[in-house]
């Protein structure tokens, strides 16, 4: 599966990042104390980044389990029409897609399942490679460290993958960064598995086609918009083509809705799963006992901007 990689970076490709078909894709379980005078109750979610030759896309991966989640259930022959998802994470908003050929990032914020586009300067590391080693998912990785965002962060990158990409915005190593953390251990990326993407594969790393161009105050309103009123947002986002049938109280830890429909032009654009909606009656979705985030952040990712 290594030399795979090796191989593809040997050949000439005129592809730009918006057509590229990703070759690989890293998975990571992402943390964050994003209250510390509550560290145990952090943020948690399962991420990935898809890796393309000149460019890589980094979002959650927690809609892959939930789909996993959904298909084990309504494919049981003792299925009501009532789905139960556990939920032991809580999905990341904001995705990143990074282009090392154009110098370019795109930030991708999502509201409610709506894409909100956002221009952001390409990040600079400046990071110092160390000569500590040790092993990671059966790959020899190096330390780097590298300042950023009020953060000192130290990352582990294997060569034998030679991709300038990881989790986030970390990057501009000479290989795949498979784990990352801050000093503190306040944000953390573990490695959770690599591998390769079929090459019949209809995802792409690109921009929403459907994504709208807003700036940081104009995303800041929506973000709080619906957080104050999850059903009044959607509705009116909607325009009346979907609706919420019964909301939990955001303090809860549960919530019932209807299944609605996905925007359409997905960054990751895999097909969505077949499933029969007729035969849904209600959506539960509860947090695990064990995953009890605060709701409260004084401790945001990016201490500077």
């Amino acid at each position: 599966m290594r030399h795979f990689v090796l191989i593809i970076f040997s050949l000439t490709s005129f592809i730009s990042y918006a057509q590229e078909v990703p070759i690989a894709k890293i998975y990571y379980v992402f943390k964050h104390i994003n209250d510390t005078t509550q560290r145990d109750k952090f943020l948690q979610d399962d991420v990935k980044t898809l890796l393309g030759q000149y460019s890589s896309y980094y979002t959650t991966a927690s809609q892959e389990k939930m789909e996993a989640a959904i298909n084990q259930q309504m494919s049981s022959a003792s299925f009501d029409g009532n789905l139960v998802i556990s939920r032991s994470g809580t999905a990341i908003k904001s995705s990143y897609i990074i282009d090392v050929h154009k110098n370019k990032i795109d930030h991708i914020y999502k509201i409610a399942g709506r894409d909100y586009l956002l221009d952001e300067e390409m990040p600079e590391l400046d990071w110092e490679i160390l000569e500590d080693t040790k092993e990671i998912g059966g790959y020899t990785c190096q330390k780097a460290v590298a300042n950023f965002k009020g953060r000192v962060y130290e990352a582990w990158f294997t060569t034998e993958i030679p991709m300038p990409f990881g989790p986030w915005k970390l990057q501009g190593l000479p290989g795949l960064i498979l784990a990352a953390a801050d000093t503190k251990n306040e944000v953390i990326f573990e490695y959770a598995g690599f591998e390769k993407t079929e090459g019949n594969s209809t995802v792409r790393i690109d921009i929403p086609m459907n994504a709208t161009k807003v700036t940081q105050e104009e995303v800041n309103k929506l973000d709080k918009a619906f957080k104050e009123n999850p059903s009044a947002f959607m509705s009116a986002q909607s325009g009346g083509s979907g609706r919420v049938v019964s909301s939990g109280n955001s303090g809860g830890s549960t919530a019932t809705v209807t299944v609605v429909g996905r925007n359409s032009g997905s960054v990751d654009r895999a097909p969505a799963p077949q499933l029969d909606a007729s035969k849904i009656k209600s959506v539960n979705i509860k947090n695990d006992e064990g995953y009890k985030p605060s709701r409260v952040t004084n401790n945001p990712i990016e201490l500077i901007p």
